[in-house]
């Protein structure tokens, strides 16, 4: 977490000055990009872009939170924060670092200022939530890592979709990345510090549970005889 916290501060210093000047691997990156374009690619990357788009991460994020509150309901709240706050963040972090975006060579629309990458705070906050949420239903080992990674992978897909698509440096989506990063890594923390609390267990964000639970909702499990209290569960096969 202190390496991601300096990334992104050192990134967002840097892009403040000189309107980026500075973060002198941008350039070229953004027109190796352009000078590589194909009808196949740009069309990959418009559709990964949509992925991170305010319309897909709200309708992913309320069916994230929905599902997350049937078992989970302290990892429902914290989701919800997540997202709600995500916006005014994002906003705040750009107007203060105040960096223009790449010109010329847009296959998309941009608006507002570049550094961080929206679309990409967008999407860690909404499919970064992915893995906990399987957790909480899914008993097979290897069906939480596929689609942990499937998460993870449209998190860094929708990174490099928004510099293949000439609306961001890379700069910036490095810096989402390592903010939302951060999101997530206070999230857990928070979740885990409410779980010790209550003796319950909801699942992890950065790897499979060690339990799951199979029934009811894990924050409000009721003492059951024979239970001890908490939520019997296992791990994933």
């Amino acid at each position: 977490m202190p390496a991601a916290l300096l990334l992104a501060a050192l990134l967002g210093a840097l892009a403040s000055i000189r309107r980026g000047d500075l973060l002198v691997w941008d350039r070229p990156i953004t027109d190796a990009g352009v000078r590589s374009r194909g009808p196949l690619v740009d069309r990959v990357a418009l559709w990964t872009s949509r992925l991170g788009s305010t319309p897909v991460v709200l309708a992913a994020g309320a069916v994230g939170v929905v599902l997350a509150a049937r078992r989970c309901r302290t990892l429902a709240l914290v989701m919800l924060l997540t997202i709600a706050a995500r916006p005014p963040v994002e906003w705040l972090l750009k107007d203060l670092v105040a960096r223009p975006r790449p010109t010329g060579a847009r296959l998309v629309a941009g608006t507002g200022f570049s550094y961080p990458s929206g679309h990409v705070l967008a999407a860690a906050a909404t499919w970064g939530f992915v893995p906990v949420i399987a957790a909480l239903y899914i008993h097979r080992r290897w069906l939480w890592w596929a689609l942990s990674g499937l998460a993870w992978s449209t998190i860094t897909l929708v990174a490099w979709s928004r510099v293949w698509l000439g609306v961001h440096w890379t700069s910036d989506v490095i810096g989402g990345l390592a903010i939302g990063f951060l999101a997530l890594s206070a999230a857990e923390v928070l979740i885990d510090d409410q779980h010790d609390r209550r003796v319950t267990a909801c699942g992890r964000l950065r790897g499979p549970p060690r339990r799951l639970a199979v029934r009811g909702t894990a924050d409000t499990a009721a003492s059951r005889p024979g239970t001890g209290g908490t939520t019997a569960g296992r791990w994933p096969q």
